[in-house]
């Protein structure tokens, strides 16, 4: 009987060996747990340098829209009272805009993550000349500095000049300018703690709150000219080196 039995308890144990204990599986799902964790920082990582190349590439077509509004205006910017709008709160009223034709553009992917979150950015309320309240739809903002210099050809050092960057924008300001005085916004750091902004010779540059704090303190980063005078004569430059 005992050897009859015997080949059925071998298969029996085989079939056990073959079953995974608690214990085992356990340890599988502390084994994936880790190997996600280690894994996802990276995967972030790579998502938010996908949208730091898209933020980067939107920037770079802003800088050359309005280099070639330039060669429809006698070698001038567009204002920066009206590149992004002529009717408050709609940005393909503005005057780059038929240069652009594209309202994904304006916007960083992880600015528009940040305002789909609904969390306010640390920014100062819109204030000052020219300001207009509305639904933020865009990220880059324009040098007020170059109101009184618009012809590129004037521009002493365009390497140093700011035209257009990414600010730190409070969610309801519709202004669309960035300046030393009156239209004062800190550079957004979204990407790795640095932000982007594109010099009057269409080079676009990366710089972290050190940096930006550096160059906003200099007439040239803000002027294009020795004349640092503001709308309607007002002296702008005079705090600046």
């Amino acid at each position: 009987m005992e050897n009859k039995n015997l080949p059925h308890q071998n298969k029996a144990t085989r079939e056990t060996n073959w079953a995974f204990t608690l214990i085992e599986l356990l340890v599988v799902v502390a084994i994936i747990a880790i190997l996600a964790s280690l894994l996802l920082p990276a995967l972030s990582k790579a998502r938010e340098s996908g949208r730091t190349a898209v933020c980067v590439s939107n920037l770079r077509q802003i800088g050359i829209a309005s280099a070639t509004y330039s060669l429809d205006f006698a070698g001038h910017l567009p204002s920066f009272r009206n590149w992004l709008y002529t009717k408050a709160g709609d940005l393909t009223s503005g005057r780059l805009f038929p240069y652009l034709s594209s309202k994904p553009v304006y916007l960083c992917p992880t600015d528009k993550i940040e305002l789909a979150s609904k969390r306010r950015p640390q920014a100062p309320p819109p204030s000052g000349f020219g300001s207009s309240v509305g639904r933020r739809d865009y990220s880059y903002a324009m040098n007020c500095g170059i109101c009184h210099a618009t012809d590129l050809s004037s521009f002493l050092e365009p390497t140093r000049t700011l035209v257009y960057m990414e600010a730190n924008l409070a969610t309801n300001d519709y202004s669309g300018q960035v300046g030393p005085t009156i239209q004062v916004r800190s550079m957004a750091l979204r990407h790795g703690n640095r932000g982007h902004a594109i010099l009057a010779d269409n080079h676009i540059v990366k710089m972290d709150k050190k940096e930006y704090e550096r160059n906003a303190q200099l007439k040239r980063f803000w002027f294009p000219t020795d004349d640092t005078r503001g709308p309607g004569g007002m002296q702008m430059g005079n705090s600046l080196k």
